[in-house]
């Protein structure tokens, strides 16, 4: 579903995080959201979630307000997969996915939504198939990631919502991972500090510094060795790699 966020501000107590951010999220589209550390990432994030009402503004999913909805609603069409999941229950990865049918679930027994296609496809998706039956306690941080992707799955979000995704995977599952969020075709918002990766597979980014956005586009009209200096203080070399046929970025000194 398409998403736009309008001037919206947020913070606690007496500190602004969130300053007169405006962004839109295309139907169908992988955004990734970029910028410094304490630049406002993760608090927009969770603003669009519906975790946190702004101070002002506005945010709409499909052109609802996302405020307006109840939290049965919000768990229903946005899945968010946080930085850190973690769990004390002893749980199987099976049992790990089907907490992502906890929102169509009837309140009456004989209303239950068992959920079992949504699951079995979601382990697949995930491709985590052939971890369903080990206990989440023994997986690795990569491993969880890839589950926590699943349980979002079973959700069967309209908005798929990403922060920091691929902190815990090595190269291999780090390209496994956002080949798999760019084929959903579900609208998808990432936080990323890699920006080769945003680079290669997103269609948008939306850069923040300060709380502030101060790009949003395309990525080839936004992401520039100028925009990277002045955000990231680093110096980059950004051009479309010739073998790769993909959008490439380079440090240097």
């Amino acid at each position: 579903m398409r998403t736009v966020v309008e001037g919206v501000d947020w913070g606690v107590k007496d500190l602004t995080i969130l300053h007169e951010v405006s962004a839109e999220f295309p139907a169908g589209s992988v955004t990734g959201l970029i910028g410094p550390n304490g630049s406002g990432k993760t608090s927009l994030l969770h603003v669009v979630a519906g975790l946190r009402r702004p101070s002002q503004g506005r945010v709409e999913v499909g052109g609802e307000d996302v405020h307006a909805w109840s939290a049965r609603v919000r768990a229903r069409r946005i899945a968010l997969l946080e930085q850190h999941a973690s769990t004390s229950l002893d749980l199987t990865v099976r049992q790990v996915v089907e907490l992502g049918r906890t929102p169509h679930r009837g309140r009456w027994p004989g209303r239950l939504d068992e959920g079992r296609r949504q699951v079995e496809s979601a382990l697949e998706l995930g491709r985590v198939a052939d971890l369903a039956d080990r206990r989440w306690q023994t997986l690795s941080g990569g491993e969880r990631q890839r589950v926590q992707l699943a349980r979002s799955l079973a959700q069967e979000p309209s908005l798929l919502m990403l922060d920091e995704p691929t902190n815990h995977l090595d190269l291999r599952h780090q390209i496994d991972f956002l080949t798999t969020v760019r084929d959903l075709g579900i609208t998808t918002i990432a936080a990323l500090h890699d920006l080769d990766l945003a680079a290669a597979f997103c269609d948008r980014l939306v850069v923040m510094r300060g709380g502030h956005v101060v790009a949003a586009g395309p990525v080839e009209s936004v992401l520039s060795s100028a925009l990277v200096l002045d955000v990231f203080g680093v110096r980059t070399t950004i051009d479309r790699h010739a073998a790769a046929d993909r959008w490439n970025v380079v440090w240097h000194r």
